[in-house]
């Protein structure tokens, strides 16, 4: 079979036992190997082609593509990953200032002659970061923020991010706080809530 030739080829075994230690290598061979004989054997079974087969285990991996996305589950996602996908409701956490727009120690190195060119273009990526996450949701978007971060046993005093103004969102600035509970009280609400939906 050709998937014979192509293995020979490339020399995928050989590569796997250069790569690796041997038992972690034999056993990557061993379910290339296992691949290779269903293949086969799906071939033999149904009299199908390489184009046939090709085109049978494409719809089989888009079949179990579509099953996953439709199950009801929550995914996490940096921003940078999110670009192209959309979700029905999307929370974006931290939208604060020094998270989003991100500020670090890159920040700090900076030459001073140059440092508030290299902040305008950092603030401008970030907004089109920030423009990426917000275009994600289909139905709802959520954005969070603290009003203290803990850092090395300090804590600091956190500020919304200025994008929050600047997309006309500075209503949700005036809302209270969320009250911070007790794991206990926190506990007792989530077991509340799961008795009354079963």
């Amino acid at each position: 079979m050709i998937l014979d030739d192509l293995l020979g080829a490339i020399q995928y075994e050989r590569y796997l036992y250069d790569m690796l230690d041997e038992k972690p290598a034999q056993s990557r061979w061993q379910n290339v190997l296992e691949l290779v004989g269903w293949l086969k054997r799906k071939a033999e079974a149904d009299a199908m082609g390489l184009l046939d087969l090709v085109q049978h285990v494409a719809l089989v991996t888009m079949l179990e593509r579509s099953e996953e996305q439709d199950q009801d589950a929550v995914k996490l996602s940096t921003l940078h990953a999110s670009k192209g996908l959309e979700y029905p409701h999307v929370y974006l956490l931290g939208v604060e200032e020094g998270l989003l727009p991100h500020m670090g120690r890159d920040d700090e190195d900076l030459d001073p002659a140059k440092v508030s060119d290299a902040l305008a273009l950092r603030v401008q990526e970030e907004r089109r970061l920030m423009y990426v996450g917000i275009t994600r949701a289909q139905r709802s978007l959520h954005l969070s923020w603290c009003q203290k971060r803990r850092r090395a046993r300090e804590d600091l005093v956190r500020e919304p991010s200025r994008f929050i103004e600047e997309m006309g969102l500075s209503t949700a600035l005036d809302q209270k706080p969320v009250e911070t509970m007790s794991p206990k009280s926190r506990l007792d609400a989530l077991k509340a809530m799961l008795n009354k939906s079963g």
